[in-house]
């Protein structure tokens, strides 16, 4: 709720203001740091709308779920930003425009996107966020979770099948690919610019050797307990069903198709990092490439930044270009979540729900398994608290179960990961780089499915056959592309290898969307687990502000 006071534009009201204000925060329980902060902003805006104003002053503090806002509107002369950066500096404006952009560099990195100054129909218009929370969010984001899901059952049961099909493809699904193309759109340069911005910043690119070897380390480490994990899982609960055989229907076709067109090896990926243009890899995003190639830019940057300061400088103002379109398009994924699971509640099959519904709890259970491992890691080898990393990082889960894709995940997984108190130099490079090489949760779901598909085949696992299950899911967890359904394309590519028919994941098709949210939220935790285990090794890691 929000609280609202009318004062006259006078010198003598601000402190009674600033003291109205002090006392809402004080009701909510604003930390220190933010209420000083937001306190100080607010006093000099007031200052600066009472020389301006032509009417009284509205201002409101509150706010809803969690937020706390202070808002301020008159009728006056326009001012801006920069008017209320010059005042937090005592007024002392300086004609060196390089001086006046660490001004302004200084008040983006106290306020960032907590304070705002428009100017619409006359009247000046403030805004100050003083308290943000992620509850909000993730409140609004699963109302639409679950909305989206009672609506595809409404449409399913009580329209015509032709009726409820024309709304979620004329409708939904172009909803869904609009954001999903805007998201493919800004993945590609947003982890560019942001991993070569980052290495750009070390002055000392040994460090830079040192720590990309821990983080690689340490996902080939998570990707290799997480096939364990599965194998143990399924010999928990050894599922599959020989009846289901005579149930393999054609409808994997397309999907088989493409893992026709898929040749992954070891050697195949090693090779294809390097790229033969700078073009092509932007045009397939082509993870591995453009990590290559940011990485060859920012080591460059960071050589020459004594001698070209304006090339890092130049690298730091795309990365914000990019962050910021990023969290602009990210802002709409509530009603890209309900058109989601619409859509895939009016198309689901419930025969085939019914069939092998017993494989979805299964891959659940070796996730969540896999997630009490992460736990495990983050406590012997960062001796850090998991309850408060899960109580900073769940927005992020939240966002890679609903978007099923590790790569549209990235955005909320860098915010929370920021707000943890990791240092940008390293999450701006694991984080990308974890959604590339680190699929813990696909590797869980690949040896369930697997072995899963052999039982229901009658193909015996040998000693053999469990070796080349593990080599293969290695390969592929590093070859599998970061968005919605890519693991399907592994799955086809893997079941033949062990002598199951690859039409065989028709079976498990109509499914795979309920446990592909799932293993994405498994992915994107590993990625951040990993990114505060290192960053916590190199001393990167505000422990005051993880802790807080």
């Amino acid at each position: 709720m929000m609280k609202t006071i009318q004062i006259k534009p006078e010198k003598n009201e601000v402190p009674k203001v600033v003291d109205y204000i002090r006392s809402v925060f004080s009701q909510k329980k604003i930390p220190k740091k933010e209420s000083v902060r937001s306190l100080l902003l607010a006093e000099d805006v007031l200052v600066k709308m009472v020389e301006n104003a032509k009417s009284d002053i509205a201002v409101s503090v509150g706010g809803f779920l969690g937020n706390v806002e202070i808002r301020m509107k008159s009728k006056g002369d326009p001012f801006d930003s920069a008017d209320i950066e010059n005042l937090l500096f005592d007024g002392k404006a300086d004609t060196d425009e390089e001086v006046n952009a660490v001004i302004r560099r200084l008040v983006g990195k106290l306020y960032g996107d907590n304070f705002s100054v428009r100017n619409e129909n006359g009247f000046n218009k403030v805004t100050i966020r003083a308290k943000k929370s992620q509850f909000k969010q993730l409140a609004i984001t699963m109302f639409a979770l679950f909305a989206g899901v009672g609506a595809g059952l409404l449409m399913q049961y009580f329209l015509p099948a032709s009726a409820s099909n024309a709304v979620s493809n004329n409708i939904f699904a172009p909803i869904y690919t609009l954001f999903m193309n805007a998201l493919k759109m800004i993945v590609a340069p947003l982890v560019f610019f942001s991993i070569a911005s980052s290495i750009a910043d070390f002055s000392d690119l040994k460090s830079l050797g040192r720590i990309a070897m821990k983080i690689v380390g340490l996902y080939l480490l998570t990707s290799m307990l997480a096939i364990c994990v599965g194998f143990v899982t399924y010999k928990i609960f050894p599922i599959g069903n020989p009846i289901l055989a005579s149930s393999v229907t054609d409808a994997a076709s397309a999907t088989i198709a493409k893992g026709n067109a898929v040749k992954i090896s070891i050697k195949d990926t090693i090779v294809g990092i390097i790229p033969s243009d700078v073009i092509t890899p932007f045009q397939k995003a082509n993870m591995l490439q453009i990590i290559f190639m940011a990485v060859i830019l920012g080591s460059s940057a960071s050589v020459l930044s004594k001698k070209f300061p304006a090339i890092k400088n130049g690298l730091v103002a795309l990365n914000a270009v990019f962050s910021k379109i990023t969290s602009v398009i990210v802002g709409f994924i509530p009603i890209i979540v309900f058109c989601s699971m619409a859509k895939m509640m009016v198309s689901m099959k419930f025969e085939n729900l019914l069939d092998v519904f017993v494989w979805v709890p299964v891959i659940y259970f070796g996730d969540i398994l896999l997630l009490c491992v992460y736990i495990i890691l983050l406590v012997v080898f960062a001796h850090l608290n998991p309850l408060k990393f899960l109580s900073k990082y769940y927005p992020a889960m939240i966002s890679a179960f609903t978007l099923a894709a590790s790569n549209p995940s990235l955005p909320s997984s860098i915010k929370q990961c920021d707000e943890m108190g990791v240092s940008k130099k390293i999450y701006s490079f694991s984080l990308p780089l974890g959604a590339t090489i680190n699929m813990d949760g696909s590797c869980v779901s690949l040896i369930i499915t697997a072995l899963f598909m052999a039982l229901i085949f009658g193909v015996p696992i040998t000693g053999n056959i469990m070796l080349t299950l593990f080599i293969m899911i290695m390969v592929l967890s590093v070859g599998s592309p970061g968005v919605p359904g890519g693991n399907l394309v592994c799955m086809a590519l893997l079941v033949p290898q062990i002598g199951v028919p690859a039409e065989s994941i028709s079976l498990v098709m109509g499914l795979y969307p309920i446990i592909g949210m799932m293993q994405v939220l498994a992915n994107v935790t590993g990625d951040a687990v990993v990114t505060t285990i290192v960053a916590k090794s190199e001393k990167m890691l505000d422990l005051e502000k993880f802790n807080s």
